[in-house]
């Protein structure tokens, strides 16, 4: 889960938009105001593109590269999970968790 909470700039950090209807929850943060983790957000827009361009003749070729991401997401996270069972002092298995976290997400960054 991440740590790294941002303002959602939709609805700046509200929770609610305005529509022709009067006040909304934000689409974007779930009427929370903060924006979700990362790979949440990368989950969402993968199954709009999903669902875009599923027909015609490019839809085999975006449920492969979703299909593709989605997996190497799930891989990324159990190389970061195994390089946390390493011994704290490893650079490498620090390293490796670092350069993971930074495509993942999963850590808010912090200054050493």
């Amino acid at each position: 889960m991440s740590t790294s909470q941002q303002k959602c700039a939709t609805c700046y950090g509200e929770g609610e938009v305005t529509s022709e209807f009067g006040p909304r929850p934000c689409s974007d943060c779930g009427g929370l105001g903060q924006l979700p983790s990362s790979t949440v957000l990368a989950e969402r827009r993968l199954r709009e593109l999903e669902r875009i361009y599923s027909k015609g003749e490019v839809g085999d070729d975006v449920r492969w590269l979703v299909a593709e991401v989605r997996r190497s997401q799930h891989v990324l996270m159990q190389i970061m999970a195994a390089a946390q069972d390493a011994p704290e002092q490893d650079a490498i298995s620090k390293k490796i968790r670092f350069l993971a976290n930074e495509v993942l997400g999963v850590y808010a960054a912090t200054e050493a």
